[in-house]
């Protein structure tokens, strides 16, 4: 049975900087952004939904696989630092979903990262793209935020974050 209430669009938590993750500066590595941005991800896609991403796999034979990463660095994470993540979807197509994460500061004040990560949906006995189940749909499509995601424009959504986390900062 599916929950009927509305979902919720901007989904977030907090998590600590891990030792093993850290460069000898102590900043998070460029390359372990990624791994929390999507560990974040499906976190939230249980706690806040109830879905478990291996359940689908289990049950259709198609997953989803990351076909783009585009991330940017803005201000460093550093070892044992609590920062929140949070998550939204902001494309969904028969067969692509683009999902933004931010990385900010605990306050939430400070913008540290932008990442947007494309999956698309694919069989698992041919690794051809797969249309998304209805269902799923229609359960998801209330939560894609509009307005956001433009083929070309992660620079300027970058620059539209910066800028209005700045704005924040000095008021």
């Amino acid at each position: 049975m599916i929950d009927e209430r509305p979902l919720e669009k901007q989904l977030e938590s907090t998590v600590v900087i891990r030792f093993q993750d850290c460069d000898p500066f102590q900043h998070l590595n460029n390359a372990r952004y990624i791994d929390y941005f999507m560990n974040a991800r499906e976190d939230h896609l249980k706690h806040y939904y109830d879905f478990r991403i291996f359940d689908v796999f289990e049950q259709t034979g198609h997953a989803w696989v990351v076909t783009k990463n585009q991330i940017a660095y803005l201000a460093p994470a550093v070892m044992l630092e609590a920062v929140v993540i949070q998550t939204q979807l902001i494309q969904m197509t028969e067969n692509i979903l683009v999902v933004e994460g931010l990385m900010l500061d605990k306050a939430r004040q400070r913008l540290k990262s932008v990442a947007w990560i494309e999956f698309a949906f694919v069989s698992l006995l041919n690794g051809k793209p797969a249309k998304h189940p209805d269902e799923f749909m229609d359960r998801f499509q209330p939560v894609r935020v509009d307005g956001i995601f433009d083929p070309d424009g992660f620079s300027a959504r970058v620059n539209a974050l910066k800028s209005a986390y700045r704005r924040q900062a000095a008021s």
